[in-house]
């Protein structure tokens, strides 16, 4: 059992003036995240949450970590959790053989940027993947990668749960009333788009920013986006793909 050593952060609504904004599954994909700041045009006053899975699969995983790296630097309140992503990569550097880690960035991952010239993760990025705490609480919500096992006695100890469990169901007593923000587990826009609006106790951001063409499993139509939602307001704002447009012409010809 993978335990949870990050301490939680209780941070008071009352201390925050701004916008509280939550952003999950980027997954490679720089040139929509970008996309979609320039769309929020965040300040000083704003608190923006990142819900994990910045690397693998989309094209530029190391860009979207140098733009949230870089955004930590010039606003006090951008605060990213791990994703089961994160958390894989650093069991595999330190779990894999030279060959075997290579395989899985390159092939498995499509996240080779993400390395040196000796094939190990740039340090920068080890840091702070390293960094990252499993879970927030704040007064209202809970924000998590993947969400909680409420039949756990303890269901905030177990990092394997918080960032890989998928269909966990709410329990009012040991969620504190508190509504659940999650990603990890894609979602069609118009269920997230209900759920937001419906105040639901469990809101799902992931609307598979990276799936783009014809999947075996999900209706690629009703994914692709890169989407925010407001803590306060409930809005919901997205960015379709952008990365992966041009990408997929190529694949079509």
């Amino acid at each position: 059992m993978l335990k949870n050593t990050n301490k939680q952060r209780v941070l008071s609504q009352s201390e925050k003036s701004g916008r509280r904004l939550a952003i999950s599954d980027i997954h490679g994909c720089s040139k929509t995240l970008q996309s979609l700041l320039s769309k929020l045009q965040i300040t000083s006053e704003d608190t923006l949450y990142f819900l994990g899975d910045y690397i693998d699969r989309g094209p530029d995983s190391s860009g979207v970590l140098d733009i949230i790296i870089k955004l930590k630097k010039e606003f006090p309140n951008v605060i990213p959790l791990s994703g089961n992503h994160e958390y894989q990569m650093l069991q595999a550097e330190k779990e894999y053989d030279e060959k075997s880690f290579y395989f899985y960035v390159q092939k498995l991952n499509n996240s080779t940027d993400l390395l040196n010239k000796k094939k190990k993760l740039r340090k920068k990025y080890r840091k702070f993947m390293k960094s990252l705490p499993y879970y927030i609480e704040l007064e209202d919500y809970f924000l998590v990668h993947a969400g909680f096992d409420f039949k756990k006695e303890n269901p905030f100890s177990d990092a394997n749960i918080l960032l890989n469990i998928r269909n966990f169901k709410y329990n009012k007593k040991k969620a504190k009333g508190k509504s659940i923000i999650t990603g990890h587990s894609p979602t069609y826009y118009k269920k997230i788009l209900k759920q937001a609006k419906q105040n639901n106790h469990i809101i799902n951001l992931d609307n598979g920013c990276v799936y783009t063409k014809p999947h075996k499993i999900y209706d690629y139509k009703q994914l692709g986006k890169l989407c925010c939602f407001n803590l306060d307001t409930k809005e919901l704002i997205c960015q379709e793909n952008i990365d992966l447009k041009k990408i997929n012409k190529k694949d079509s010809r």
